[in-house]
């Protein structure tokens, strides 16, 4: 510290001695009066020396956290880290603080420029964001409208700070308690980095507390719907997980996975997903539609030259690529033509198959040559067998021919990191994995499900999976469906927007009039609801059942046409139990729950 400005602060302190305490003297007449004038000048001369005193051991301290800050390295990154976990909450309702939170996350420079660099970028993205939240007048304002205005602190402080990167030391003035006194801060860049830790820590954890809070009344909610589903089917087990914005925000196993060994289910259990693979199948088929080597209106045959001809009424007929899709193609399900039609196929032998197909061409054979139940397009019945001949389809027009495997394993499981999606192999080791169960009666104790194969439907429901793969699965198709084609050419997406589009939209109208069902999806349009007080959004979903298993996978997109492509809500539900009812309005009661505190609420509406 400079002995000039130890000097000012006694010339500031003697001043107010003499222009206070002497005229105070001036007034006094008696000797006795001036004897204790002259004390309570000492004692207030002494307070003065103790003021001083302790102002410069808090300079003294001051000068001693600026050395320590600027000779280390790491404070920066260590703010950023810090700036991170605080904001974890809010960045998730905020499509542009979630890009601040990416940016944060991939990127970790080290030199000072470099990290200076990064927070001018950070500065600009806020500003971006000012523009769009508009000014703020509520007095209790929503959780969302609070975001908007702990941006604008966010965004001054940076600008201060950007004002200030160049000056190495700087005054700033401010009165102190006495009236009289000036205090002198020193402020340098990681001074001003530790406030902002510290003022940004007091302000979005107050602001949100209120999200917090009905995040967690959500889950607990969710919670106990969990459990009494759960109790009410008598499930042994059940996974459950729920993302919003793209980030999970619960996942919880109920119950167990295996009874026999007492093994917790979790969200790391492997469960057969059933009919949740036919999406998976005809993602396939939209990457090669986006390729060129594939239309939806192909007919089979000119792809695969080696099928039958295919009759009905013994008039020729053809198939094509969006009829198996769509369920519309006349290929039998589990039950021939002249066979008494069930919607329990549980009941039905073929279900419970025990012989091995090595390989698509194999399983054809099951049903290849029987008769179609329908004229092609005219009708829609639900056919796993279809999605069997699909996937022998997409052999056939891949480079190479490539197996079925290998294309489940190239196009989705691969690029999207999916660990723990997988064929059905009875004998392989599959770390997690679930045992199953069933029940013959409601009032019959749980049984352990019958040995088989199903690697004669593995397109159509032969797959295994996780809940947190069919959620990484389930966000990337909701962000490449609300992802705008004016994006750079050099962002690859899994598959277009105007792909995805056209497997979420209702199939043309058949003489069954069913309009309900996608190219592998489940539609459910907006539809107004006796139970829930807001109109059912617009979702798309496929529900799965296999033997011992129940599975559903559920996605909300954004109804607000927000621009954060990942906004939404994702859902999956597996169970360890066959024919576990009610799954899909489970999974639809959470999600709903779930949107209520999402960004795509009217509760939250700015």
């Amino acid at each position: 510290m400079s002995d000039t400005f130890i000097d000012q602060f006694n010339a500031e302190c003697h001043g107010y001695l003499k222009s206070e305490l002497n005229t105070r003297l001036l007034s006094l007449l008696s000797a006795t009066d001036k004897s204790t004038a002259s004390e309570y000048y000492f004692a207030e001369y002494q307070r003065c020396l103790n003021e001083q005193m302790n102002f410069i051991n808090y300079i003294t301290e001051q000068q001693a956290s600026l050395d320590t800050l600027k000779s280390c390295e790491t404070t920066i990154d260590a703010f950023l880290e810090r700036l991170k976990a605080v904001h974890q909450y809010e960045l998730k309702q905020n499509d542009l603080f979630e890009q601040i939170l990416n940016e944060l996350t991939t990127m970790n420079p080290s030199g000072k420029t470099e990290r200076l660099r990064l927070l001018e970028q950070i500065d600009d993205l806020i500003a971006e964001k000012a523009k769009l939240a508009g000014s703020m007048n509520d007095t209790n304002p929503s959780p969302m409208k609070l975001a908007a205005k702990s941006s604008d602190t966010f965004k001054n402080i940076f600008i201060a700070f950007q004002q200030k990167k160049n000056v190495c030391n700087e005054f700033i003035v401010d009165e102190c308690e006495m009236g009289v006194f000036r205090q002198y801060y020193f402020l340098s860049k990681p001074i001003l980095i530790c406030a902002t830790t510290g003022l940004l820590w007091a302000r979005f954890n107050q602001e949100s507390d209120a999200y917090k809070e009905e995040l967690k009344k959500t889950i607990d909610n969710v919670d106990l719907l969990c459990q009494a589903y759960k109790e009410k089917q008598g499930i042994p087990g059940v996974s459950i997980g729920v993302t919003m914005h793209g980030s999970a925000v619960w996942k919880k196993g109920f119950g167990l996975a295996d009874i026999e060994q007492r093994v917790p289910c979790t969200s790391d259990t492997v469960m057969r997903i059933a009919s949740i693979s036919k999406t998976f199948t005809t993602a396939i088929a939209a990457q090669f539609v986006e390729k060129g080597k594939l239309n939806w209106d192909d007919t089979i045959d000119k792809h695969h030259r080696e099928l039958p001809k295919f009759l009905y009424d013994n008039v020729l007929v053809s198939i094509t690529i969006r009829q198996l899709a769509t369920h519309t193609s006349g290929i039998r399900h589990y039950w021939k033509k002249g066979e008494v039609e069930t919607d329990d196929e549980f009941v039905l032998p073929e279900y419970y198959l025990t012989r091995s197909y090595p390989t698509v061409s194999e399983a054809l054979s099951i049903f290849l040559h029987d008769e179609l139940l329908h004229q092609p397009g005219s009708s829609w019945r639900y056919t796993t067998h279809g999605y069997t001949l699909l996937s022998a389809v997409l052999e056939c027009i891949s480079d190479g021919k490539q197996a079925f495997p290998t294309l489940l394993q190239d196009l989705i499981i691969r690029p999207l990191d999916l660990r723990h999606t997988k064929l059905e192999y009875p004998d392989e080791i599959v770390p997690n994995r679930s045992r199953y169960y069933c029940r013959r009666t409601l009032k019959e104790g749980l049984r352990n499900v019958a040995y088989v194969d199903l690697s004669y439907k593995w397109a159509g429901g032969g797959m295994l999976s996780n809940v947190n793969d069919l959620l990484v699965y389930a966000n990337t198709l909701l962000q490449c469906y609300q992802t705008k084609s004016t994006r750079s050419e050099s962002t690859q997406l899994f598959l277009k927007a105007e792909t995805i589009a056209e497997m979420w939209s209702p199939i043309a109208v058949t003489n069954d009039k069913n309009t309900f069902y996608g190219l592998g999806w489940m539609i459910s349009k907006e539809r107004t609801s006796a139970v829930h007080e807001d109109a059912i959004p617009f979702h798309v979903y496929h529900t799965g059942g296999a033997v011992g298993a129940t599975s559903v996978l559920l996605i909300i997109p954004c109804t607000k046409k927000c621009s954060n492509p990942r906004c939404g809500i994702c859902v999956v539900i597996l169970a360890n139990l066959q024919s576990a009812r009610g799954i899909y309005q489970t999974a639809l009661d959470i999600a709903l729950l779930f949107r209520q505190i999402s960004p795509c609420s009217s509760k939250y509406k700015q």
